[in-house]
């Protein structure tokens, strides 16, 4: 009996020391002052003088809520994806130098190293480019608002500017060269409005646009509606300067990121056991206000 209370006491004491030692919680997963102090350094290698509690505390919430919202959809959070992840930074950074001082903050830790390096890069990573910008499901009221004004637009080519201002969108003409790329047009100027700048801007996009332009009248719409990452885009075809293609342009933009993942982090419970850091947290960060705080 005398060693079944021992034991009860014990294991009494080992939880309480454990939650003492979280920091914050973030659905599942448990942000430790240890997972702070490593986080530190990596914002410190990154953002010097930014080394701080609450930086720190930000980037492991902002991306554990990242993960939260992954696993609300479906998506399948492991071991196995992790180290494909860190595999894949490994082959593939631009920056072998800071990588390798990264690695040497950790050590031989390798599951600190995961937990607060690579999950925050695969989550924050995977969330916006796999399931954000290629999800239309996010998208379909900007698409189907994209379709109606390009299907009006070819019904009434000559109306462009007017639907335009009816819809309550924005149009600018632009200049789409295949060497000098994407620049403001202004018949008012007897040049380019790009010639000030020496920088070539949008080279690869404005070989798209030219390509999608190809056989079009004067005057005409583009049949296609054009994606990018930021919107949608609408052109009318306004005349050839030599070799270089005047353009009316509109964009629908998409939702913002911000917007869709607020509306799903906000649900996810959040708890924070320093008053004075989740006093600091606050302050300093403007989107600490929308966490769900349990």
């Amino acid at each position: 009996m005398k060693r079944k209370i021992i034991g009860a006491m014990f294991a009494a004491f080992l939880l309480a020391a454990c939650k003492k030692d979280y920091v914050a919680q973030v659905g599942g997963t448990a942000i430790t002052r240890k997972d702070l102090e490593t986080r530190k350094k990596v914002s410190e290698l990154y953002y010097p003088g930014s080394g701080k509690d609450y930086v720190a505390l930000a980037q492991l919430i902002q991306s554990y809520l990242a993960e939260e919202v992954l696993r609300s959809l479906g998506y399948k959070l492991d071991a196995a994806a992790w180290e494909q992840e860190a595999k894949r930074i490994d082959e593939n950074t631009r920056a072998p130098d800071t990588l390798k001082k990264i690695k040497d903050i950790y050590g031989l830790d390798r599951a600190e190293y995961i937990k607060t390096f690579i999950r925050p890069v695969y989550a924050e990573r995977y969330l916006y480019n796999e399931v954000f910008l290629k999800n239309q499901e996010i998208q379909k009221n900007q698409l189907e608002s994209a379709q109606k004004f390009i299907a009006e637009a070819l019904n009434q080519p000559s109306d462009f500017s007017r639907l335009v201002t009816q819809k309550n969108l924005q149009s600018s003409r632009l200049r789409l060269s295949k060497k000098t790329g994407i620049a403001p047009f202004d018949e008012r100027k007897l040049k380019p409005a790009n010639l000030d700048n020496p920088e070539p801007a949008g080279m690869e996009q404005a070989q798209i646009l030219i390509a999608k332009l190809a056989g079009l009248k004067p005057g005409e719409v583009c049949p296609q509606l054009i994606e990018w990452p930021e919107g949608y885009q609408v052109l009318k075809f306004l005349k050839k300067d030599g070799q270089d293609y005047i353009v009316e342009s509109v964009s629908i933009p998409k939702r913002p990121f911000d917007d869709w993942f607020w509306e799903k982090a906000s649900q996810v419970p959040v708890k924070l056991n320093d008053r004075l850091l989740k006093e600091e947290l606050l302050k300093n960060v403007a989107w600490a206000a929308r966490l769900n705080f349990k």
